[in-house]
């Protein structure tokens, strides 16, 4: 890139190699991502999670977004992950855990087919196999890097409620991984650090109390070090001090690796 068209350039600073990899398709300025899609640009040499993350957002700030895939806007589906969704709801349990690790393995990077599953998988949070409800909850954090049109900002709360599911190993699968929805952009990752601050201020005379919030606090912690947002830590760091008892304190501040005065 040449001295004037990095003038003239308005893409945000994402790293050397991902700058590298948008050079090398004739990528300049952030209006050009809007017609490529993030699936795409995450196949480039160079580009990771965090650049693309970084572009997507910088893009939502200005109203644009990356150009949807032609699969998903012609609602299809591929075969083998349409089995595999079906197959969550199957009375096999072996055809339920294939299925279940398929699609979080699937989903570990943005997908063009998150639409297609989404409402099926929002209502999975109240089925009555709470199995079900578990593997839809984990899904549906897994699918919020997949999720241009911000529908999460308006589920959040209810995969918040599965937090607080009656079968415990449930809600815990799903407050194990419900901080992966602030990978979703600035939007999202303010949400899930207020309902996660929500649900360790009120968790406190809840049976299990003490692992929510140890599990809110490593969700905190793999959000920071995903994002580097200061405001994450700074406010993980003040839900460690309303712990009264020391044993708990210091077993939450171990998470973050600070030491009480």
């Amino acid at each position: 890139m040449t001295k004037d068209s990095q003038s003239k350039s308005d893409l945000p600073k994402i790293g050397a190699p991902a700058t590298r990899a948008l050079e090398g398709v004739g990528i300049t300025v952030l209006k050009q991502l809007t017609d490529i899609t993030e699936e795409e640009l995450l196949m480039l040499h160079g580009m990771g999670q965090k650049a693309a993350r970084i572009l997507r957002e910088e893009l939502q700030a200005k109203g644009l977004s990356f150009r949807e895939s032609k699969k998903s806007s012609a609602g299809k589906i591929d075969k083998t992950i349409r089995t595999h969704l079906d197959n969550i709801r199957s009375e096999d349990g072996e055809l339920q855990n294939k299925a279940y690790y398929a699609l979080m393995e699937g989903t570990e990077k943005p997908v063009d087919w998150a639409y297609e599953a989404w409402d099926e998988l929002v209502e999975g949070l109240t089925h009555k196999d709470n199995h079900v409800r578990a593997i839809s909850s984990q899904l549906l954090a897994n699918l919020a890097k997949s999720d241009p049109k911000g529908r999460m900002l308006k589920d959040f709360d209810k995969l918040l409620d599965v937090t607080k599911d009656e079968k415990f190993v449930t809600a815990r699968h799903c407050l194990q991984s419900i901080w992966k929805v602030g990978l979703g952009g600035k939007n999202a990752q303010i949400m899930v650090v207020k309902g996660l601050e929500k649900r360790y201020r009120e968790c406190a005379k809840e049976k299990n109390g003490s692992l929510i919030r140890y599990d809110i606090l490593v969700g905190l912690k793999n959000l920071y070090e995903a994002t580097t947002s200061s405001e994450i830590k700074e406010k993980a760091l003040e839900l460690i001090e309303l712990e009264k008892d020391l044993k708990y304190k210091k077993k939450y501040a171990s998470v973050w690796k600070i030491s009480l005065v």
